[in-house]
């Protein structure tokens, strides 16, 4: 029960918190395209791939939250990876606030970072 629970309030918040940072994310593009935002040395179509980070979010979630209950007897490599590297994402954006960054919320990556830790964990833990 512990581990349905876990894997649907894991996948319900990176659900709701990928379609959030998907909405600020392409505000934040919107604006920079409709002039209304100004950013020096930027590259448009670089910076257009960081966009991809909080809508991976948002359909990895809705991926974890609809079929991550297929009662596997080992560990499932695509969650795990993804895990592994939404933590490796979240930790660069501290440090990284250019280029494919730009468009990226500061906050998102401390989401990041706890999400990975999640997914992790209950992959460890609870072997999905």
């Amino acid at each position: 029960m512990t581990k349905y629970f876990y894997m649907k309030i894991l996948g319900f918040f990176m659900v709701v918190l990928g379609f959030g940072y998907c909405m600020t994310s392409f505000f934040n593009f919107y604006s920079y395209i409709f002039g209304e935002l100004q950013i020096a040395n930027a590259n448009i179509y670089i910076m257009s791939l960081g966009l991809i980070f909080p809508l991976y979010t948002f359909i990895f979630g809705v991926f974890f939250f609809f079929y991550s209950d297929k009662k596997f007897a080992v560990i499932n490599p695509f969650i795990l990876t993804s895990g592994v590297m939404m933590f490796i994402v979240g930790f660069s954006r501290l440090f990284i606030s250019s280029g494919i960054m730009q468009f990226l919320h500061f906050s998102y990556s401390f989401v990041m970072i706890v999400l990975g830790i999640m997914l992790t964990a209950g992959c460890l833990r609870y072997k999905y």
